[in-house]
């Protein structure tokens, strides 16, 4: 029970929640709630539907923890909830007080897996008073779709970050899915190949180490369903690793390892679980982009000049005129010719002479045939904080210049703090000049997109550009024994289960810059699956690896010619078809209009029959235009044409590592 003057403050406290302006309501909460006695209160938060618990205390040690249930049952068992700043470990606690609890039905559109995105949850904001260090607020959100909470330290000046005490212990009997990479690049570009460990093992299942990036996907034990692990919201702040110790706990940690340096206020990233019954709910799951700020309506007034679309892209073909002016026309042509919106000019445009009056021409060659042009540079010429990011403000007044429609930033091989500070100020500085973002060479999104909806796709994904690297390489090596294949491995081809995870893996946390269709480079894939990859990968800006000539020109392709024209990169809905498990069998059927689509990869080396219902669509009959594999070859399509009613399954053959696609309509 709460005495008289306790109650008038709250009162206070909500009456200037109307009044004052949402970026200073939590400071406002914080100083007045300082004002109260001391206490220690727990917050039990459950979802609208009731299948989410979340409850964060202080224990008997005076320690900050959580613990999460799903379904009924533990998901994370009781963890330390804490921060360091200025060497003060804000985690150990003498009061902590919920000061409001709400509940929040939000909706807004959003580009990808679907057309709109609704997030129905409870919110809280909680008073922490550590032993030592500044009070400060705690955020948290308990939704139907998952659980998270942050930190926001009020204050002024330069502090120093020293770490986060942020845990999560999963069931002990979980499988969790990571992405692999046997070399220094594992934790620079987020580029791993997706594969499994039980969660004990995973301590020391890579030689790279304990640490592993994020998303981490668990298989919850007993059929429970699924959980993720990542980050949301990551501005001013260093992007969070997650380091697996002997008895299964996640341990956060930082690129830092003596922290980092924030000025005035501290908010920490969202620390997001996701959950989910199944995979059609998982692959749904909208959470991180939900936590994430709406775009700020000074700098986004209208958002009618964001265009998404398909790219032709030279550099994967690597011909010899690449990257020659005449023949960035021609992939101009091809570009048009396909129906696409844009054309990418990588690296080596720069060597041009007058190269800006050249990517100029180029500009306006491509407006002329409703193509628009993404101009491509390294990050190290443009991460230069002196005198405000001249060299960045600089470089994207000359591509607005020359009528471009966006940028390519790669390599900045980083997630540190000032690594996402510059990426923040590319997204704002493109946005002040009506350009769109493709980041490469970067960690995963967390959400970025919603805040600025003009990052279109980043890469942060091992995709297509490794199979051009071991063509390659194998080349160097002639005739020698090409390596044995080893998960996670340098110069080898993506495997298929590597597909067949990325659509229920990587692609949870947002866009991703695959660059699908290697007809060239296929690996041991069969064409179909190539085919069928455009159309489970998920990135609103989608660069297709094959040269748009062959696409164009080869007859074995001709199959697959008008999937590859009216392929949509924004999808209505999408649902995961029966069957589908990560890593051997990623079945989807997505909704672009009146029109379905159903794509799906074989993950494994052996041959597999797939059942599809198809009473999805509604209709009692469907015409269905199909790809398939050939028997004979892992080269080439084989198309049928065929009516089909909604109440009979559909069956799909596919070859080891092969695909399927095909396309419904209401039959007439």
């Amino acid at each position: 029970m709460h005495d008289s003057t306790d109650t008038g403050r709250r009162h206070a406290l909500c009456k200037a929640e109307r009044l004052i302006p949402r970026r200073w309501l939590l400071v406002a909460c914080l100083c007045a709630a300082s004002l109260l006695h001391a206490d220690l209160e727990a917050l039990q938060l459950t979802s609208p539907d009731g299948s989410v618990h979340a409850r964060v205390a202080v224990d008997a040690a005076g320690q900050l923890t959580y613990r999460v249930l799903y379904r009924g049952a533990e998901v994370l068992a009781r963890a330390p909830l804490g921060i360091t700043v200025a060497g003060c470990d804000l985690g150990q606690v003498t009061a902590f007080k919920p000061l409001r609890v709400h509940r929040t039905d939000d909706r807004f559109p959003v580009r990808g897996v679907q057309q709109e995105s609704r997030l129905t949850a409870q919110r809280a904001l909680c008073y922490a008073q550590p032993r030592s260090g500044p009070s400060y607020g705690v955020q948290v959100v308990v939704a139907d779709t998952g659980v998270a909470w942050r930190f926001v330290v009020p204050g002024k000046g330069t502090r120093r970050v020293n770490g986060e005490t942020a845990c999560w212990r999963l069931p002990a009997a979980s499988l969790v899915w990571f992405a692999e990479r046997r070399s220094d690049w594992k934790l620079k570009t987020y580029a791993g190949e997706w594969i499994r460990a039980p969660l004990r093992d995973l301590h020391a299942i890579s030689p790279q180490g304990p640490i592993q990036t994020m998303p981490l996907i668990a298989e919850l034990p007993g059929g429970q369903g699924y959980a993720a692990v990542s980050e949301a919201a990551l501005f001013r702040y260093s992007g969070m690793r997650l380091s697996a110790e002997t008895d299964g706990t996640l341990r956060g940690c930082f690129t830092e390892p003596a922290g980092f340096d924030v000025d005035g206020p501290i908010q920490t990233p969202w620390r997001v679980l996701l959950v989910a019954p199944n995979l059609y709910a998982l692959v749904n799951n909208d959470l991180i982009a939900q936590l994430a700020p709406p775009p700020d309506p000074e700098l986004f007034p209208d958002e009618a000049w964001i265009q998404c679309g398909r790219s032709v892209w030279s550099w994967w073909q690597g011909r010899e005129d690449y990257m020659q002016p005449e023949a960035e026309k021609r992939m101009i042509d091809h570009a048009s010719a396909l129906n696409f919106e844009f054309t990418t000019l990588d690296e080596g445009w720069e060597s041009w002479t007058n190269a800006w009056p050249v990517v100029r021409e180029l500009c306006a060659y491509a407006r002329d045939r409703n193509v628009r042009v993404f101009v491509w540079k390294h990050s190290k010429q443009l991460n230069l904080p002196d005198h405000d990011y001249a060299a960045l403000r600089g470089f994207l007044d000359h591509v607005k210049e020359a009528g471009a429609a966006g940028v390519k930033i790669d390599f900045m091989n980083s997630e540190s703090y000032d690594t996402i500070v510059f990426d923040e100020r590319v997204l704002r500085e493109a946005a002040r000049r009506q350009l769109m973002v493709n980041f490469h060479g970067c960690q995963k999104p967390s959400g970025e997109a919603r805040t600025y909806p003009n990052e279109l796709t980043r890469e942060g994904v091992r995709g297509l550009e490794l199979n051009r690297i071991t063509e390659h390489a194998r080349q160097r090596r002639g005739n020698a024994e090409p390596p044995p294949y080893v998960p996670g491995g340098e110069n080898q081809d993506l495997p298929a289960s590597h597909n067949a995870a990325l659509p229920f893996t990587r692609c949870l946390a947002g866009h991703a810059d695959y660059t699908p269709l290697a007809f060239s480079r296929p690996g041991n894939t069969t064409w179909t699956h190539q085919l069928a990859m455009a159309y489970l990968i998920t990135s609103p800006l989608l660069v297709m690896a094959e040269h748009p000539q062959r696409l164009l020109e080869d007859p074995e392709l001709a199959p697959a010619l008008p999937f590859v024209r009216e392929l949509p990169v924004c999808w209505d809905e999408t649902r995961v078809l029966e069957g589908s498990r990560i890593g051997e069998l990623a079945a989807f059927a997505r909704r672009k209009g009146d029109i379905w689509f159903i794509a799906v990869v074989n993950g494994t080396d052996g041959l597999k029959l797939v059942s599809l219902d198809l009473q999805f669509t509604g209709w009692p009959d469907v015409a269905v235009t199909e790809l398939a594999d050939r028997s004979d070859t892992t080269t080439g399509f084989a198309a049928v044409a065929r009516s089909a009613s909604a109440h009979a399954p559909l069956i799909a053959t596919l070859q080891p590592c092969g695909g399927y696609v095909a396309k419904l309509q209401r039959k007439k």
